[in-house]
């Protein structure tokens, strides 16, 4: 009976400390696919960890070091599970920003389209000739016909539907600007209208091209004013800009001669 206690223990010891080989094999192969993932493409920072930890698993496996072997093990599988959502993140921002610049090339292609078009139904000049033994005279009558892409350009340039975002620059100080808003406290309005790119309205990047919500109502103002924790929600600076306004300058614009 003495013996086979005594059989019973030494196994149980040795298989506390038996090395941890396929939880190591399972950590590298992580690393790998982490690696043709395109990790180090969209999260370089976080690949330069994961290249130590490999080394790390190496000098482990070397020594036949079980805790740190394990202690690096649950390391990886943890980060694995957090890579997995930030790459996701990474790729829908790279997307979402490929897709806006597609938009924004596509309708300035549309733009010099009709300008072109415009061009050849509309001359700026027509010439006329007075009748056979009179003095010849030309006259030119200049005809300034508003095209559409010169509304357009306008208003864009007035009213930009995209902002670039600069260095360490918020969205209280870009919805500040005389272009965009003129008003800090309507910055709820371009966070929830760019969720698909910023996740933390706290938390830009430079050369994020945001889209700027135009076709907005005053109940859309008012509520993200209240979001914003503005004293006087409802009331609103004279220089803010208003769906009146917006709607007054293109029609200033469209009436012009």
């Amino acid at each position: 009976m003495r013996s086979i206690l005594v059989f019973l223990l030494i196994f149980a010891l040795f298989s506390c400390a038996r090395f941890p080989e396929e939880e190591v094999k399972r950590a590298k192969l992580e690393i790998e696919t982490m690696y043709y993932a395109d990790v180090p493409k969209y999260l370089p920072e976080e690949w330069g960890l994961m290249r130590d930890v490999w080394q790390k698993i190496d000098e482990a496996e070397r020594e036949r070091d079980r805790e740190a072997a394990m202690r690096w093990y649950n390391y990886v599988m943890e980060k694995a599970s957090l890579f997995e959502d930030m790459l996701a993140e990474k790729k829908q921002e790279e997307e979402a920003l490929k897709k806006q610049k597609e938009e924004e090339r596509r309708r300035l292609l549309e733009l010099e389209q009709q300008k072109l078009a415009e061009k050849k139904e509309f001359p700026s000049q027509t010439i006329q000739t007075l009748p056979k033994g009179e003095k010849k005279e030309v006259v030119v009558s200049k005809t300034r016909k508003k095209s559409i892409d010169d509304v357009r350009y306008k208003i864009e340039k007035r009213y930009p539907s995209f902002y670039t975002v600069r260095e360490e620059e918020s969205l209280e100080e870009i919805a500040e600007l005389p272009s965009i808003y003129n008003d800090r406290y309507y910055w709820p309005l371009i966070y929830k209208f760019n969720r698909n790119q910023v996740r933390d309205p706290k938390k830009l990047y430079k050369g994020q091209i945001l889209r700027i919500p135009r076709n907005i109502t005053m109940e859309d103002i008012f509520k993200a004013r209240e979001e914003a924790k503005a004293k006087t929600p409802r009331v609103l600076p004279k220089t803010a800009f208003t769906p009146e306004k917006y709607r007054k300058f293109i029609e200033e614009l469209i009436s012009e001669e």
